[in-house]
């Protein structure tokens, strides 16, 4: 017996109060007339006999209804939910089961088969249960179904997957199925691991008022654990050829030392072999010789023997032939001086490789264009001729970095050009402009977000135009009067970025501060369009199938082949190894994209049931770990017993029943 409202039972102390009233003294006083009382003298009249308690049955009645009261107040009930569940009626059942691959260690996905079905053995008849599969993402399998042999079906047939714990979708899921039920009676039995990796309490999946949660642990075996570490990749040159050395590691999470034979595979063919000795808690790694790159993308794998968690024991990457992308550079009248800084900074960049060509304007021909990805164009006076070319050149997909200068002109009809050029800002004298209102979520300005990651307040600026954006463009910065500095602009399916000010000394020092290699590197980057490709995705993200999807397939790392579906749309990554894009017909794989398990599942820590039911229910769970049997909320078992009612009809009666003893026990005196 336990109370849902313990503090009501300080009054308790109200019990006093029969008693006092049972030894208060009660004189019986006669009146009598007498003429004067001044000549006597008054002597204190004190009753030992009246001290003691004569009537005892009247004070226990007392004494019990006002108990009786308190005790109904504190709102008394058993805890245990068979009594709970009795009374309240069909009940919503929504079963939680985990599969990430974590379960799938030694026996444990069978034991939690098993502990399911344990829980579809205390359904009852007029109960209904929807099964939900989860791992980094939730699947309703079965809708609050009354077959509970359907669901015992669907918990057979369920295996393990390549994804890691997340709780939240699965607990949000099963909070809006409790929601919708009209069942007078709602529970969630969530059947895990406990993965802490996977935990991170959130207000948004709490279940609604009222709802029962069970948490039922499955235990692992305790085995050996070993993991193979996120590859390292580093590009060397020899021989005209461009090479890479992988360093490989191991994670050992057990508590013996372990002796493995690491294996390099290359497209599928193991091309060398390692001893890796790795401590007890701890990791170690080994480097591979150098692999040749070739034209075609580098299929690479790191992999031990197997141990009683598989899905771990490989690492998959892909390497690609580092990328070049031909930058052309327009200076003003071709000047060396004024594209020195410029070419400078584009030759240090390797991600990707710049490949720099000068050139005149009057040189920028269509075939030049038909070459290049970025065209950038310092202070220099665009006539019709080339402002027409380099309008086919960006509507056609390429970029344009435009720097402004004292000699820049535009055209009239540039419309595609995303500003309006103005006047002429000279702060040769006085004080020099600024930079600032960076858009820092911007991917050009996004590397200087972190502190010390890039300071552009000590540019001094001694000249830059007036622009004007035009509508639709982006203003990513501007001087400390507001006008714009840096503003983006799409036309067709290029991209322009004008920069209004110069990139070399003639208006500005920026050439000298340590930002201006990343700055133009960044610029360029944009304005081509350029993404660098990861060397791998892990389970759970999604692979970006590429902006036309028609006629295309995807053939997933277990041999299956998918509709890439609609353009822009992606795929969600679920089994670990190596994806490829192609064409619906037989041909070379158009897009290859490796994908890895995460790591973060492999750490045998777990999360205190305790916890996460505080977090669903507002208030800890009851009962062993991996017990399976209904923890119903306090209120949820109050409410359905009500032994309150019960108790304040009784402490009624007794009053009653005091009151009419009260009268026979004191006689009525006239």
């Amino acid at each position: 017996m336990t109370f849902l409202t313990p503090l009501f039972l300080l009054g308790l102390a109200a019990l006093a109060v029969p008693v006092l009233i049972h030894l208060t003294q009660r004189e019986r006083r006669q009146i009598v007339e007498f003429p004067s009382l001044m000549f006597l003298r008054k002597i204190p009249y004190e009753s030992v006999k009246r001290r003691r308690i004569r009537d005892w049955l009247l004070l226990a009645l007392r004494a019990a209804a006002l108990a009786l009261l308190v005790a109904a107040f504190a709102r008394p009930f058993v805890r245990g939910s068979e009594l709970s569940a009795a009374a309240g009626g069909p009940r919503e059942v929504v079963l939680l089961l985990d599969r990430s691959y974590s379960m799938g260690a030694g026996d444990t996905w069978a034991r939690a088969q098993q502990a399911a079905r344990d829980v579809l053995g205390s359904v009852g008849p007029l109960d209904r249960v929807s099964l939900v599969l989860f791992s980094s993402s939730a699947e309703l399998v079965l809708r609050s179904s009354a077959d509970a042999s359907r669901v015992s079906a669907e918990i057979d047939r369920a295996e393990p997957s390549a994804g890691s714990t997340r709780y939240a979708p699965a607990l949000k899921l099963a909070a809006s199925l409790l929601a919708e039920s009209s069942l007078p009676s709602r529970e969630a039995v969530l059947v895990s691991d406990f993965q802490r990796a996977g935990w991170q309490p959130d207000e948004a999946f709490r279940l609604p008022a009222g709802s029962a949660f069970t948490p039922v642990l499955v235990e692992t075996s305790p085995a050996r654990n070993l993991s193979v570490t996120p590859l390292s990749i580093e590009r060397v040159s020899a021989e005209n050829q461009e090479r890479v050395v992988v360093t490989a590691g191991v994670s050992n999470r057990g508590s013996t030392p372990a002796d493995v034979q690491m294996t390099l595979e290359v497209d599928g063919r193991a091309a060398q072999t390692a001893r890796v000795q790795v401590a007890p808690a701890s990791a170690a790694a080994t480097t591979f010789p150098a692999v040749t790159l070739t034209a075609a993308p580098l299929r690479i794998t790191t992999r031990i023997p197997e141990d009683a968690l598989a899905a771990d024991n490989a690492f998959h990457a892909v390497v690609r032939p580092s990328e070049v992308l031909p930058v052309a550079l327009v200076g003003a009248g071709g000047r060396g001086d004024s594209d020195l800084y410029l070419t400078r900074a584009l030759s240090i960049g390797d991600r990707p490789r710049f490949q720099v060509t000068t050139h005149q304007a009057e040189g920028l021909a269509p075939e030049a264009l038909a070459r290049t990805r970025v065209v950038i164009l310092q202070d220099l006076p665009l006539a019709d001729a080339t402002s027409a070319r380099l309008r086919s050149f960006v509507e056609g997909g390429g970029g344009l970095v435009v720097a402004l200068g004292p000699r820049t002109s535009l055209p009239p009809d540039a419309d595609w050009v995303p500003v309006v050029v103005g006047g002429l800002d000279d702060r040769t004298r006085g004080a020099a402009a600024k930079l600032s209102g960076f858009d820092y979520g911007h991917p050009v300005f996004e590397p200087f977000r972190a502190p010390r990651s890039g300071d552009f307040s000590t540019t001094r600026i001694y000249g830059f135009r007036r622009v004007t954006a035009r509508p639709g463009a982006v203003t990513l910065a501007r001087f400390d009067g507001g006008t714009p500095a840096l503003v983006e602009g799409v036309f067709g399916r290029g991209r322009v970025l004008v920069w209004a000010t110069t990139l070399d000394l003639s208006w500005n020092d920026l050439a000298l501060k340590p930002v201006y290699l990343p700055f133009v590197h960044q610029l360029v980057r944009r304005a081509s369009g350029y993404a660098e490709q990861p060397g791998w995705l892990t389970v759970g993200q999604a692979l970006d199938v590429g902006a036309s999807t028609t006629g295309r397939v995807v053939l997933t790392p277990s041999g299956q082949r998918r509709p890439a579906g609609e353009a822009g749309q992606a795929l969600e990554v679920t089994e670990s190894g190596f994806y490829e894009v192609r064409n619906a017909r037989e041909g070379q794989p158009l897009q290859v994209v490796a994908a890895n398990v995460d790591l973060s599942e492999s750490d045998p820590a777990r999360v205190e049931t305790s916890a996460v039911s505080l977090a669903v229910t507002g208030q800890p769970g009851r009962g062993e770990q991996g017990e399976v049997g209904l923890v119903v909320p306090d209120a949820v078992q109050e409410q359905a017993q009500r032994i309150w009612w019960y108790l304040l009809f009784a402490g009624i009666l007794l009053l009653i029943g005091e009151s009419w003893l009260a009268r026979r026990l004191t006689p009525v005196r006239r």
